[in-house]
């Protein structure tokens, strides 16, 4: 990452499980970042002090996940951005994030750890470098809006998601095709209910 560009992070939501937070956490140090945190039974709060002065990172607790969702946070410190960006692909995420060079600004916008859509801005120009194609169908929307639990049910199908992933490993390493083929149904019907849910 050069020095000389900036990042700025915008509606980032990340949800850890405790493992990936410590390990988050030990990132941040091993790259010389200073960090503090306090814990309560329903918040953590992460105090990471980078080179722009003291970031307060507060995520609060639900059924043993940590959400972390901030609505505009910048960063000019390249240790921290490296780390942020490396955990909302690994805790699958979501984030817009500018980075700004000297002739142009990038934006990507981040769904589930992936990069769905990346745009150039330089002066008046706007020009869509990527996009990802998702179909899902308005059958799909609405059910998603009629459900009330979605806060509760996605931790649950992230678990679903990992034992799907396991089994669809396992499958590949037996060279057993039937259920290969089982677990990439599985996973896709898995994939379109997040995005319904987190969209």
């Amino acid at each position: 990452m050069n020095l000389g560009m900036e990042l700025e992070y915008y509606n980032l939501a990340v949800w850890f499980d405790r493992k990936t937070l410590h390990a988050m956490v030990q990132a941040l140090v091993e790259a010389g970042v200073s960090v503090t945190w306090k814990e309560s039974p329903e918040q953590f709060h992460l105090l990471v002090n980078t080179t722009d002065g003291l970031s307060d990172w507060k995520m609060q607790r639900l059924n043993g996940s940590y959400k972390l969702q901030v609505a505009g946070v910048p960063v000019h410190d390249s240790r921290v951005a490296l780390v942020l960006y490396r955990f909302v692909e690994q805790a699958k995420g979501h984030a817009i994030i500018k980075v700004t060079f000297e002739d142009c600004i990038l934006v990507k916008h981040v769904q589930y750890g992936e990069v769905v859509r990346i745009v150039e801005i330089k002066g008046a120009e706007k020009t869509m470098i990527y996009e990802k194609f998702c179909n899902v169908t308005m059958d799909q929307v609405i059910a998603a809006l009629k459900r009330r639990d979605s806060e509760e049910r996605i931790p649950v199908l992230r678990l679903e998601l990992d034992y799907e992933l396991a089994t669809l490993f396992d499958a590949i390493q037996a060279e057993d095709q039937t259920q290969i083929g089982k677990s990439m149904e599985i996973l896709k019907q898995l994939r379109r209910e997040m995005l319904l849910l987190e969209a």
